[in-house]
């Protein structure tokens, strides 16, 4: 009786959503490392046809982005995060 050592193809699951995304932007030609995010959230607050919601959350942002000083970015991510791992700790030590 001959045995048979090649495995079955198995079909592969649904892919994940990186795998789609990367599939449908390279369908369509898009290099995400070229998308600017300011342009795409300009154009949500310029159209009418997109939920009021979406449009203020796209406006507040782009004007922290034009109030930011880009000197200050790399120092306030710091103390950002230095400043939410002293309250933390302090959290801790209250519970304990």
């Amino acid at each position: 009786m001959p045995t048979n050592t090649d495995k079955p193809s198995r079909r592969r699951g649904r892919p994940s959503r990186k795998e789609d995304m990367e599939r449908a932007l390279a369908e369509i030609g898009i290099d995400p490392a070229l998308v600017n995010p300011l342009r795409i959230l300009a154009a949500i607050a310029a159209n009418g046809r997109m939920p009021p919601t979406a449009r203020v959350a796209a406006c507040k942002v782009l004007l922290g982005v034009r109030d930011e000083d880009p000197a200050e970015d790399s120092a306030a991510a710091g103390s950002d995060v230095a400043e939410r791992a002293i309250k933390l700790m302090a959290a801790a030590r209250k519970a304990h």
